[in-house]
């Protein structure tokens, strides 16, 4: 009779390791989906500031392309509806011939002077696209806010 007893209660005990294993999973899951929500919230909204901003002209279109690249790219590949964002992704990696930061700052004046312009260039020969593509991601934002949260 005890060993019913014993066993009975390592059965009950096992069944509850197991029920309890399998909550703790699904909480898991949950708090990742969770996190990865507000990541992607958090993407969206620097998103729109920006795409306004450019949009609005109070940011260049290199900046605003390199930072956009970068954000859109933190994104899932499945985000729907599609929208063609190629002249962000163009600018930007046209961008990467151009010294940033540290690197910038050890220019010579005239070095610094001749990227500028050359930048300044590319920018007046892509703007017009940049904007379009800009434009076309205020456009889907909020549907994209929506999918990706629900």
């Amino acid at each position: 009779m005890i060993w019913k007893l014993i066993l009975a209660v390592l059965a009950g005990l096992a069944i509850g390791a197991v029920l309890g294993a399998l909550v703790w999973r699904w909480m898991a899951r949950r708090q990742e989906r969770a996190r990865v929500a507000a990541r992607h919230h958090e993407v969206m909204n620097s998103l729109e500031v920006l795409s306004r901003a450019l949009l609005q002209g109070q940011v260049e279109s290199s900046e605003a392309s390199i930072r956009m690249a970068v954000l859109l790219d933190c994104l899932p590949a499945d985000v729907a509806p599609k929208v063609d964002l190629a002249a962000i992704h163009q600018l930007a990696e046209a961008c990467d011939d151009f010294d940033r930061g540290e690197a910038r700052q050890r220019l010579t004046p005239a070095e610094r002077n001749r990227q500028d312009l050359a930048r300044l260039e590319l920018e007046a020969q892509q703007n017009p696209a940049v904007l379009a593509a800009a434009g076309r991601l205020q456009e889907v934002l909020g549907q994209w806010r929506a999918r990706l949260s629900g």
